[in-house]
């Protein structure tokens, strides 16, 4: 059987898009980002809990990636805040703990994050604090 390709495409219409597509910011990036690491860290556990089956070594080189990449973009001490969100906020019944703050001068706070969106704001407020206090 041979095919004609002669007539291939003179059905087709094209049509340009005059929408513009919304930028995406750091922020929205950030949440999406840290909410899908999240979630297959809690697929992987689960898979562990329900079946056993440890997906964690086959997953480990994935997550040293992930976070060299976080160490370049946000630095040490914003990717451990990071890094213990998703590896070290639950529990093992889903109980989340929280974070200990202690600002200069100030007394520890416990902070409870439990979203992505959260933590990115969290972040943002300990930078402005962090550079205030570094101007005092």
């Amino acid at each position: 059987m041979k095919l004609n390709l002669n007539n291939f495409g003179k059905r087709l219409k094209l049509i340009k898009r005059t929408k513009k597509s919304k930028e995406i910011s750091e922020s929205d990036l950030f949440v999406e980002s840290i909410g899908t690491m999240d979630h297959c860290w809690d697929r992987s556990n689960k898979l562990y809990g329900t079946f056993g089956l440890n997906t964690l070594e086959y997953e480990e080189s994935y997550y040293q990636i992930i976070e060299n990449l976080l160490l370049i973009k946000y630095g040490y001490w914003k990717t451990e805040i990071i890094l213990w969100y998703v590896f070290g906020r639950k529990d093992e019944e889903e109980n989340v703990h929280p974070l200990i703050v202690q600002h200069v001068g100030k007394e520890e706070e416990e902070v409870f994050i439990t979203t992505p969106l959260e933590l990115w704001n969290f972040l943002v407020k300990v930078e402005e604090q962090k550079d205030k206090d570094e101007n005092e």
